[in-house]
């Protein structure tokens, strides 16, 4: 009976682990405090890098409970080989171009005369969301903006947060991100793209359906969703989810 008591005192608390896109990470830390504050006993574990390469380690069998994406697609292909559930939408988010803090801020239509250019490559969402906004720009512009800001492009980058480190770090002049790393990131600053350009940019998360824990990751989804998940959310820039 003693060993026994000793066995269940020695229990650690209950993980959850969720992986999610690397634009996530400030918003979901916040969630993780919060969400062990209202469930004693449980330690969320989190992991960040681009939703393409989360989406590829879950197709060979990552072991985690929620995935977090940065786009649909990434889930849906996900979906399709029975590895989630269905995908919610939980959050939105914008696109700005982002320059060092004070230099001057770049608008889309002088996008091509804003020096070095970084951006996401097409097979992340980031990437994605930029090539529409270009695509979208380009009917307004024409083609030889088309022309010139790939021109400007030095760099394509494997997730929003190492786009955002060239022009942190002085490598480059501008970068097209989220509106949210920009926000959280020291030393630059963004501005936002017309609004009739850009394209819609919605985040969606689901249940691995070999989840560990499913009581659990349905519980965390619930969060997300929900008032407080919402709040917090909010509260590091991003938009509804609906």
């Amino acid at each position: 009976m003693i060993a026994l008591l000793v066995l269940g005192c020695s229990r650690g608390p209950t993980p959850v682990v969720v992986v999610a896109a690397s634009s996530l990470t400030e918003a979901f830390g916040d969630l993780e405090q919060a969400f062990e504050a209202q469930n004693p006993g449980v330690d969320v574990q989190l992991s960040f890098a681009g939703s393409q390469t989360l989406a590829t380690q879950i197709h060979h069998g990552l072991p985690a409970d929620v995935f977090a994406s940065a786009d649909l697609e990434h889930l849906s292909g996900l979906q399709a080989e029975g590895r989630v559930g269905e995908p919610r939408a939980f959050a939105g988010n914008a696109l700005v171009v982002a320059v060092r803090e004070g230099h001057e801020p770049v608008a889309i239509a002088s996008l091509p005369h804003a020096g070095s250019l970084v951006v996401g490559v097409p097979e992340v969402p980031v990437g994605r969301y930029t090539i529409a906004l270009l695509d979208a720009a380009t009917a307004r512009y024409g083609d030889p903006w088309r022309d010139a800001v790939e021109r400007a492009v030095v760099s394509r980058e494997g997730n929003v947060r190492l786009v955002l480190a060239k022009v942190a770090a002085g490598e480059a002049d501008a970068a097209v991100v989220y509106a949210t790393d920009a926000a959280a990131v020291p030393g630059v600053v963004g501005s936002p793209v017309p609004a009739d350009l850009a394209p819609s940019i919605r985040y969606h998360h689901a249940r691995l359906t070999d989840s560990p824990q499913p009581e659990l990751a349905a519980r965390w989804l619930a969060f997300v969703e929900g008032p407080e998940g919402q709040r917090l959310l909010a509260a590091r820039g991003f938009l509804g989810g609906e």
